[in-house]
């Protein structure tokens, strides 16, 4: 009789460890602080999603104003960016800052939508549309930058705009047609080879009518990229120090042995440092004070 008690016992728990698992594995894993607008754009004709991730101390903070990061292809790097958002405020290596990423709603095709929309002329021989780069500048300013300023905490005078390939082709042409607008550039493995050379030409065209170019940019590719392509965005990196624009902060970086998406880790660590450097509080890192508050 006990041995059937006790197997019916064994039998409970095993059940109830096990439903107990099974409730445990249907959560979902949820970035803190983090949430989706959606909103349609009459510049470019489309639906656009905005993820949007406040900084720990927003709430309690009510006062305090926050510089923004505006970044492409959000459905891909916010994850990554989220993360290397928390160790750079470990190391208080960067000030606390609001992000905005640039997606779009529902099943989309990332890889087509991007090319239309980060791409700023027509390439001959595409099969997908190009292009639509000016269309989208005027939605983010239009649209998005007075949205997000209006609705959050935002300081308007510190606004950063970075992105990766295509995402890094449209933030540098963004820093050509609108210098006064953002003033703080992160182009990681920018396509710098977009139609013929596109970003070479349009800084040619640029320094022809001017010397100053007030920013702070971050240029970065990896040692490992297709020659093809990472060829140019070392020619552009030389072009543009070799100007020598009167208020422009460059900084050219190369990645070791990194090939076209694993330079996003180091690309965003390094770029980010550089390009909210001089607001940058000077601080212990957390470590540090760790380390001081136990005697060491």
């Amino acid at each position: 009789m006990l041995g059937i008690i006790a197997r019916t016992i064994l039998v409970i728990v095993v059940f109830t460890s096990a439903a107990a698992f099974a409730a445990e594995s249907e959560r979902h894993f949820s970035i803190q602080n983090t949430h989706y607008l959606q909103l349609h754009s009459v510049q470019t004709g489309h639906d656009h999603e905005l993820i949007i991730s406040l900084p720990e101390s927003y709430a309690t903070n009510p006062t305090k104003k926050y510089p923004v990061l505006y970044f492409l292809d959000g459905y891909w790097d916010q994850p990554l960016l989220s993360a290397t958002y928390g160790n750079l405020m470990y190391d208080k290596v960067a000030p606390e800052f609001i992000m905005v990423g640039f997606s779009y709603p529902g099943a989309a095709d990332y890889g087509v939508e991007r090319q239309r929309d980060f791409t700023p002329s027509v390439e001959a021989g595409r099969k997908t549309p190009s292009g639509g780069g000016a269309a989208f500048l005027q939605f983010i300013k239009a649209s998005v930058v007075p949205l997000i300023e209006q609705t959050y905490r935002a300081d308007p005078a510190q606004r950063a705009l970075s992105g990766s390939s295509l995402g890094g082709l449209f933030a540098l042409y963004a820093m050509y047609q609108e210098p006064n607008f953002f003033d703080r550039y992160i182009a990681i493995s920018p396509a710098a080879g977009w139609d013929n050379g596109y970003l070479l030409k349009l800084d040619a065209d640029y320094a022809k009518q001017h010397n100053a170019l007030p920013a702070r940019a971050f240029i970065s590719y990896g040692t490992a990229e297709y020659k093809p392509f990472s060829l140019p965005i070392a020619q552009l990196q030389k072009q543009i120090k070799k100007r020598r624009y009167q208020g422009l902060a460059l900084q050219n970086y190369q990645m070791q042995g990194l090939r076209h998406t694993s330079v996003k880790g180091e690309g965003y660590v390094h770029g980010l440092i550089w390009a909210w450097q001089d607001i940058t509080p000077k601080m212990p890192s957390s470590l540090e004070t760790g380390f001081m508050a136990e005697g060491k």
